[in-house]
């Protein structure tokens, strides 16, 4: 892999890619349709299609005939940036207004639609064991930023696509009792791009002026791409899950998915990075920490028609303390604090069985948001909160299709964020807002 690491391309973020709609940070909850239609609620503790595979495999247990599910979520973000850039320099003596040099930081639309695919399938080998395999996409979206975006230089154009290839097992150690484990391969796609905004401007007027360098940086277009990187890794992980059936009526679950790290090796450059007054070329590392999360479910059936369920989701993003590169000499290239906080996730739902053919479903979560006090435009993490109606028909008993929507609203979120070389200052105001569609086909064998 060929990468082009960057000081200011790292510090933000890496390769942390989002929709700032639709999980903490970079995690990506669409995992199935059924599971979007409660809102997740419920998810490691309900069966009720292979989509099992991706959350507890200790719940394949519970199937007694091989069964595949496979289909999409298509994610529509509205996410919209308002406020200033370059309204004050930090520099060793404090913050210094800049008011003639400040422009306006808005942008509307800074999220890309994606369609979000998986694929399911579990095989009951007997009574007690039972295998199975799946693919999904567990972190990733982008957002992505007009060419001559002012503020190009803290956000321009940042993707990453995480394929979760997952292959599991479970045993049924009692009547009621189940347990699964499973092994997780994670192909990571990235690029990420910054342009010059107003950078060359303010460094000419500002930190450089009279300097070399200034006349070069004034003269150079918003559009000019100052840094980029782009590349492909593999990283690799476990998981666990357990399966109590305390009464006919009454489930609960509990998952565990590892921490996975993504070794990026490429080589370091600021050759292009004239607006800041340095150069050098070195090979480097740098190490993205997918972080391990637990999920404790319930799920009870009140009636032979209702039944209600929950869930509690929790992530280890505190163990993201920072980015860092490291050159092949041992020498530091870059560090930026990140001190992420662990987050929660919290979801009730209700399923509903109408007829023999038709059940629907209802949910809604709150989802924390793992930004503490550092936030990014080109990662608007904020708290949300999960909207969720969806449906399955059975066309057979053998064959259905699974229906899905959810309006995600995030809360509006204020920050300063600062270029950490320059020292520009960008006052920032986020709104966000999400909606899901998803579809997936069931067959049991």
């Amino acid at each position: 892999m060929k990468n082009l690491f960057t000081k200011t391309l790292l510090s933000s973020a890496m390769l942390v890619a989002t929709g700032a709609a639709n999980a903490a940070a970079f995690q990506l909850a669409e995992i199935s349709t059924s599971g979007l239609g409660r809102a997740y609620a419920g998810e490691a503790a309900i069966a009720d299609n292979a989509g099992v595979v991706a959350t507890n495999p200790a719940l394949m247990s519970l199937f007694k005939r091989p069964e595949i599910s496979l289909g999409a979520i298509y994610v529509d973000p509205n996410i919209d940036v308002y406020g200033t850039t370059a309204s004050s320099i930090m520099t060793s003596q404090g913050t210094i207004p800049t008011p003639g040099l400040a422009k306006s930081a808005d942008a509307h639309d800074i999220a890309k639609s994606a369609l979000v695919p998986n694929i399911y399938a579990v095989y009951p080998l007997n009574d007690k064991f039972a295998v199975g395999g799946g693919l999904n996409v567990n972190y990733g979206l982008a957002t992505e930023y007009d060419d001559n975006y002012n503020a190009g230089y803290l956000a321009g154009k940042t993707d990453l696509t995480a394929l979760n290839f997952n292959l599991s097992g479970s045993y049924k150690i009692l009547d009621n009792l189940a347990l699964g484990l499973g092994v997780n391969a994670v192909y990571a796609d990235a690029v990420i791009e910054r342009r010059a905004g107003t950078l060359g401007n303010v460094v000419a007027n500002t930190t450089l002026a009279g300097t070399p360098y200034a006349a070069l940086a004034a003269a150079s277009p918003a559009s000019t791409v100052i840094r980029k990187i782009e590349g492909t890794e593999w990283g690799f992980g476990w998981n666990a899950g357990l399966m109590w059936q305390v009464t006919e009526s009454s489930r609960f679950g509990l998952a565990y998915h590892s921490k996975i790290d993504i070794d990026f090796d490429g080589q370091y450059s600021d050759a292009g990075n004239v607006f800041l007054g340095s150069k050098g070329n070195e090979s480097g590392s740098l190490t993205l920490p997918l972080p391990a999360y637990w999920e404790f479910s319930g799920f009870h059936q009140v009636t032979d028609k209702l039944a209600f369920h929950y869930s509690w989701k929790y992530t280890e993003w505190s163990k993201f303390k920072e980015l860092r590169a490291v050159g092949a000499s041992g020498k530091e290239l870059f560090q930026k604090t990140e001190n992420f906080r662990d987050s929660s996730r919290l979801a009730i739902g209700a399923t509903y069985h109408a007829t023999d053919a038709l059940t629907v479903r209802a949910g809604i979560a709150y989802d924390e948001t793992a930004a503490n006090d550092y936030h990014s435009i080109s990662i608007p993490d904020t708290d949300r909160m999960w909207y969720s109606l969806g449906a399955t028909y059975h066309f057979t008993p053998d064959l259905s299709v699974d229906v899905g929507f959810a309006h995600l609203r995030g809360s509006n979120n204020s920050f300063k964020e600062v270029e950490p070389n320059s020292g520009i200052v960008s006052d920032i105001k986020v709104k966000a807002t999400a909606n899901l569609y998803g579809l997936n086909l069931n067959y049991r064998f």
